[in-house]
């Protein structure tokens, strides 16, 4: 990490907790006390996960954490996700959220909380029955998303991997201060219309694009 960003990161009084180099480890961070800001960059917030120790934890010590708990809990649950981004002023698709299946070509979301935020395109009968077996556990709900073709774009802060949509990461980083995940929309020209949220691996990180966007924004924690 570059020196600028450690002078920058001292001066806000900011602990970077992640698993990368000259980052705060999550292990050792959830065992002590502290003062100032956190940012969370282990890219995956779910219930009971590290992400979600780490920004349980700076809560507990009165400390303002990117990502806020309920934000973090919230963004991965399509129905809550897609309320958030039209808030935040976006286009988004019509969905259902069914208990029995209805076939079409479309998209399937989870709402079971043991899933990965697992994402079902598909395009066929036989497609469809699986994918909704497999997402409702034959127990609970699923969100069904008319749709044939689908985007993804990854986030990093304010910055996303295809540049023309970096404004979606910065409305989502800005608003919802969820630093890292990965989006799906659709897209149609020039429209687009975001509508589920998922975690990003540990080997989907970009840290030297973190880093730069750290070096960059001068008022990113203002």
């Amino acid at each position: 990490m570059e020196k600028l960003l450690f002078t920058k990161l001292n001066l806000l009084n900011m602990i970077i907790v992640g698993e990368g180099e000259d980052l705060e480890p999550p292990d050792s961070f959830i065992k002590r006390k502290f003062s100032g800001k956190v940012l969370n960059l282990l890219g995956d917030y779910r219930y009971l996960t590290k992400g979600y120790y780490v920004s349980l934890h700076a809560e507990e010590n009165g400390c303002e954490v990117y990502p806020p708990v309920k934000n973090a809990l919230d963004v991965y649950r399509a129905p809550l996700f897609i309320k958030m981004v039209r808030k935040l002023g976006f286009e988004t698709p019509e969905f259902e959220i069914i208990c029995e299946p209805k076939p079409e070509a479309c998209v399937l979301l989870p709402l079971n909380p043991f899933c990965k935020n697992s994402i079902k395109l598909v395009k066929n009968s036989y497609q469809y029955l699986k994918a909704f077996r497999s997402l409702s556990m034959n127990r609970y709900p699923v969100v069904q998303v008319r749709a044939e073709k689908i985007q993804e774009v990854t986030i990093h802060l304010t910055k996303a991997d295809k540049d023309e949509y970096s404004f979606i990461a910065e409305k989502i980083f800005r608003n919802l201060k969820i630093p890292l995940g990965k989006v799906f929309m659709l897209v149609n020209g020039e429209k687009i219309a975001p509508f589920y949220f998922t975690p990003l691996e540990r080997s989907e990180i970009n840290f030297d694009l973190i880093f730069e966007v750290l070096n960059h924004e001068n008022c990113l924690f203002c």
